[in-house]
């Protein structure tokens, strides 16, 4: 997911995030992490064999990227291509493209594509994947509601996102307080307020991870620029680059932190 899917306004005004701009950085921070690992180890156990024992699975990747990510899940998942159905969402043509290709071998059904989730029908699915783009969504409210209305009865959403445990939250936090503004993304923590707001049921569970890189001032940068993006220049770079230096081990730097993941069932929507 190289680009944000929507964007808000209103008194929190929801910010853009173009990955675009900053792929690079983003690429250093999945190749020396162990995000994606963890989170498709709890995707796995949250797909009990009640899901995939069913003769078809109909799987819908919300904000998939070029579906790196979602490759790394099916390889994992393991199932026969003709009992897996694929749907994806991202918004970003030539993103949309290149995971279509990347993914093609993994269902012996074409692949269907969307750009928006409007366009997806409406309870087909029997999983629908959020992986950690529900930060960067116009209205969380909105957009948990079209993804549960896209489940079959007994499907699951599930999603990851990162809280205020996150080191990398914690980053944001220090950021955006130099800002005088609050994070301008969504959290954990909204997402759980959300869903207990409006009563629906869910799970909630962490994945650890590990994000350790060699130790210099332009892989601290890297990583500020993947978190930050367009912002970073407004903020005192001296000032964040002082973050990392609790978690300085030898000559390099080592963090150790964990995401949330949530299993959501349908439920009725209260608005």
């Amino acid at each position: 997911m190289l680009r944000a899917l929507m964007r808000g306004g209103g008194e929190r005004a929801m910010a853009t995030k173009d990955f675009g701009q900053i792929e690079d950085d983003y690429a250093f921070f999945m190749s020396n992490s162990t995000e994606s690992e963890s989170d498709v180890e709890e995707y796995l156990r949250q797909l009990d064999e009640n899901v995939v024992s069913n003769e078809s699975l109909h799987l819908f990747d919300f904000g998939c990227g070029t579906g790196e990510f979602t490759h790394l899940l099916l390889e994992k998942l393991n199932l026969p291509r003709e009992q897996l159905r694929l749907s994806l969402l991202e918004p970003v043509t030539h993103q949309r493209d290149d995971a279509v290709r990347r993914l093609a071998a993994f269902s012996s059904q074409p692949i269907d594509a969307y750009s928006t989730p409007e366009s997806a029908p409406s309870a087909s699915f029997d999983v629908v994947v959020a992986n950690h783009v529900l930060y960067y969504v116009e209205d969380l409210h909105n957009t948990l509601e079209k993804l549960l209305r896209l489940l079959r009865p007994g499907g699951r959403l599930l999603t990851a996102i990162a809280g205020k445990k996150n080191v990398l939250i914690q980053f944001w936090q220090v950021g955006f307080e130099l800002l005088g503004r609050p994070i301008p993304y969504y959290v954990s923590e909204d997402v759980e307020a959300t869903l207990l707001e409006k009563g629906i049921r869910f799970q909630k569970s962490q994945a650890p991870y590990q994000l350790r890189f060699p130790d210099t001032v332009e892989n601290r940068s890297r990583i500020l620029r993947f978190l930050f993006g367009e912002f970073l220049v407004e903020i005192s770079q001296e000032r964040l680059l002082t973050l990392f230096d609790p978690y300085v081990d030898g000559d390099h730097i080592q963090i150790v932190t964990e995401s949330d993941h949530y299993s959501i069932v349908p439920g009725d929507w209260r608005n």
